[in-house]
């Protein structure tokens, strides 16, 4: 036996040169393993990415250009490297003051919570003031105005906010857009219609030609605004007048009679009007219901009023034409005040 092991033993130089040979099979065996079982350059390049992402969010912005770099170099073409590329152009777009600025932004921008706070954003339109020209100035105005014209109901700070976006050099062409709507909504609301047809007109390259157009036609609204208030008013007197004297003359029976026959009839018509309209409106996928409801309300005082007036009203042909006349243009008017009250997106459908 022990012959037959000795037959088998290899010289020593061959035995060491076995060995190595099987020492280096198993390191690149080794090695091998290792490459497999490291990451493949997208998933290194995405990881890579959402590091860019979260110093973004802690803002340490240098770092996170850094890291987009890296993913622009690892996998160039690559998904990855197009959003990369987006982010940075975004960070070096907004590097103004070292980042001091935007670093200010993003923390109010960045949290539910300060971005409600009325202290927190006037403490940003501070800052505002002092931030070296750029984008994060005019994107922390917008955002300083958007507050104040929303929650916060301060329609004349925003006002001033939106103007110095509007004409600050660095607005980009979306944004200067966006202001000048947001400013002319808000001279609308606060009732001055001229500054609102003024801006829009000076400034009308800046916005949809539609919108101009309904900025311009305000001015007529107003006129009709202001003839169906005075369509109430001599509707009121007028009435109030033929009732007084009724009352003086003691024929106020006959008024007390007339509306006791016309009540029903009055209620029905008044009845369909609300129900038939808010049916009809209710079709449509953008049609609302309410102002029929609102209208019919409004409308069954004025057809009983205009009953009882013309009940103890002169009865000569010219009268009674008049008063026809003037009690349809009333209910006309009511229609256009609750409108332009309530819903005033329908009176567009009107050219109004």
């Amino acid at each position: 036996m022990d012959n037959a092991a000795d037959a088998w033993e290899l010289p020593e130089p061959m035995r060491s040169t076995l060995l190595a040979w099987i020492a280096a099979v198993l390191v690149a065996l080794f090695a091998h393993a290792a490459r497999a079982a490291d990451e493949d350059p997208l998933a290194s390049a995405e990881a890579r990415f959402h590091a860019g992402e979260s110093n973004e969010e802690h803002g340490a912005y240098p770092e996170a250009l850094t890291d987009y770099r890296a993913v622009m170099d690892a996998v160039p073409g690559s998904r990855w490297a197009v959003r990369a590329s987006d982010r940075i152009e975004w960070i070096r777009s907004r590097s103004e003051g070292d980042f001091a600025p935007l670093r200010r932004l993003e923390q109010v921008r960045r949290d539910p919570d300060l971005a409600a706070d009325p202290g927190a954003i006037d403490a940003l339109a501070r800052d505002a003031e002092g931030f070296p020209p750029g984008l994060v100035r005019m994107e922390a105005r917008m955002l300083v105005a958007e507050a104040w014209l929303g929650r916060m109901h301060r329609r004349a700070d925003a006002i001033r906010e939106l103007v110095l976006v509007r004409d600050d050099p660095k607005t980009d062409p979306l944004t200067s857009r966006l202001a000048e709507r947001a400013l002319i909504d808000a001279y609308v609301s606060d009732g001055r219609i001229d500054e609102a047809i003024a801006e829009a007109s000076q400034r009308s390259a800046r916005l949809d030609p539609k919108f101009v157009r309904q900025v311009k036609r305000l001015a007529l609204r107003r006129m009709v605004n202001r003839f169906a208030a005075v369509v109430l008013v001599a509707f009121g007197v007028f009435a109030i007048v033929g009732l007084v004297r009724a009352g003086r003359k003691r024929t106020l029976g006959q008024a007390w009679s007339a509306l006791r026959e016309l009540a029903p009839a009055a209620l029905g018509f008044v009845a369909f009007v609300a129900i038939a309209g808010g049916l009809l409106a209710s079709q449509y996928e953008s049609g609302n219901a309410t102002p029929f409801f609102l209208l019919g309300a409004a409308v069954l005082p004025l057809v009983l009023v205009a009953r009882a007036w013309g009940a103890v009203g002169s009865q000569t042909r010219a009268a009674r034409m008049g008063r026809a006349l003037l009690c349809a243009v009333t209910v006309m008017a009511t229609a256009f005040v609750l409108l332009e009250k309530v819903y005033p997106e329908y009176l567009v459908g009107f050219g109004l």
